[in-house]
């Protein structure tokens, strides 16, 4: 069990909280607002403070000097970077910063390492735009990441009822080489799948495999859409919006940004090269119709209010948009906008906790993605030479029900194992696994003499 304090109960303290008590971690809460500590505790087991987070006395009495591990996710940078430095002082082990300045960071990654004397500084805001690029460039899908220094990716994709392989058992399918569908929601379910279950309509197939074959399957499952946007729309031009814009005009896609603050128009122009800068109301119906908006192949509403996210949406959906990403920033609402028929939902929220959680299982883990809110994850694990996972085959390591290893990674290739296939030192692995069996996974690739 990991000792770990997290300073402030925002959407992201929450959501850190609730996921790390579940797994028994000893969790203590620090926040000025006792609605806050109330609010989180209906969702989490933990102990909590009320107090300014990067004052000595709160943090003593918090006893960050005995943390295996202090987060600081206030909604102030400075608050957040005073309190990882305080806390490293009085000896914690561990100190991650969430800090939106990005003049803290050296590249355009979104997070850096050991920065004034910090462990970890996370900007949320930049891990969101990026999460939002990865899903552009991959058209088709829900959601999707890079592992593995880029040579995995993992996406989400909708079943399309049009799609040939319904109703195939998977033994049956042709899959290409180098992929494997590693799970499957299904309503509210989250499921393993193996060789005797089928795809069913409205099903969310979540693909493990090499990033250059992953497109293929799009076609095999989706409606075939276009694996390439060409013209993009984004309504809000803060921070993530102008991020996504600079991403998206290195891609060469055409860009237009729709902006209400005429002063922050006049920057966009200023900065990007070639995107198209207008001040307006993205909720506009006129505006929109005037932009051509049904030759977009795009709509992405990246402002601060997730109600404008929601509504700009579901305009753009119902003038034609074939592709339509809102931004939200409060948890619920992340089913809501599916609900109501939107494409994809992303979280800030979501984004940071994943970082931030990779740094709590183990030395080994080097990435988590959280799968539906917390329901399954997929995680990217280093093996190391202790492991008692290596030199056996796999079909001998006991591995748990309810996980399965979506692909290796060993030197420059990339496959999906077999029962007969063994483990070898140095392989990254990467497990498609749900909650209840995560750390019997962890287990399993953990040397046994490390930490």
């Amino acid at each position: 069990m990991t000792n770990i304090v997290i300073i402030g109960m925002g959407e992201v303290g929450r959501h850190l909280a609730a996921t790390l008590s579940l797994e028994g971690h000893s969790v203590r809460a620090v926040d000025r607002s006792a609605a806050a500590l109330g609010l989180a505790t209906e969702h989490a087991d933990m102990q909590t403070l009320v107090g300014h987070g990067s004052t000595l006395p709160t943090l003593r009495q918090a006893g960050v000097e005995r943390a295996d591990l202090v987060v600081a996710v206030s909604d102030s940078d400075e608050v957040n970077l005073l309190a990882a430095l305080t806390c490293k002082q009085l000896g914690a082990r561990q100190t991650i910063a969430r800090v939106g300045d990005r003049a803290y960071y050296e590249e355009d990654g979104g997070v850096a390492h050991d920065v004034v004397g910090v462990d970890l500084l996370i900007n949320p805001q930049v891990l969101a735009a990026m999460e939002v690029h990865r899903v552009i460039r991959s058209f088709g899908a829900i959601e999707a990441k890079n592992l593995a220094d880029n040579r995995v990716e993992v996406v989400d994709i909708a079943v399309d009822a049009g799609s040939r392989n319904l109703n195939k058992q998977l033994r049956d399918i042709s899959m290409p080489r180098g992929v494997l569908i590693a799970g499957i929601v299904r309503g509210e379910r989250v499921l393993i799948p193996h060789g005797g279950d089928h795809v069913e309509p409205g099903d969310h197939l979540w693909l493990i495999g090499d990033i250059d074959t992953i497109p293929r399957m799009h076609k095999m499952f989706g409606a075939g859409r276009e694996r390439r946007a060409r013209r993009v729309m984004i309504v809000g031009g803060g921070e993530i919006g102008a991020e996504v814009a600079r991403r998206l005009e290195r891609d060469g896609i055409d860009v237009v940004i729709i902006e209400k603050d005429l002063r922050r128009c006049h920057e966009l122009a200023a900065e990007l090269r070639d995107a198209l800068v207008l001040h307006g109301d993205g909720t506009d119906r006129a505006l929109l119709l005037e932009e051509d908006i049904e030759s977009v192949d795009g709509f992405l509403a990246l402002t601060h209010a997730d109600e404008v996210n929601i509504m700009a949406g579901l305009l753009a959906r119902g003038l034609g948009v074939g592709r339509t990403l809102v931004l939200v920033h409060r948890g619920d609402y992340l089913t809501t906008a599916a609900d109501v028929g939107l494409d994809v939902a992303i979280s800030p929220r979501r984004s940071t906790a994943e970082y931030i959680l990779t740094h709590v299982r183990s030395e080994h883990v080097h990435r988590v993605v959280q799968v539906e809110n917390g329901r399954a994850e997929i995680l990217e694990i280093h093996v190391p030479e202790r492991s008692r996972a290596v030199g056996r085959s796999l079909m001998y390591v006991g591995f748990p029900q309810g996980a399965i290893i979506g692909c290796i990674v060993r030197g420059e290739s990339v496959f999906i194992p077999r029962g007969t296939d063994e483990i070898q030192p140095g392989d990254t692995v990467v497990v498609f696994t749900l909650p209840e069996v995560t750390q019997e996974v962890l287990r399993i690739f953990r040397d046994p003499k490390g930490s």
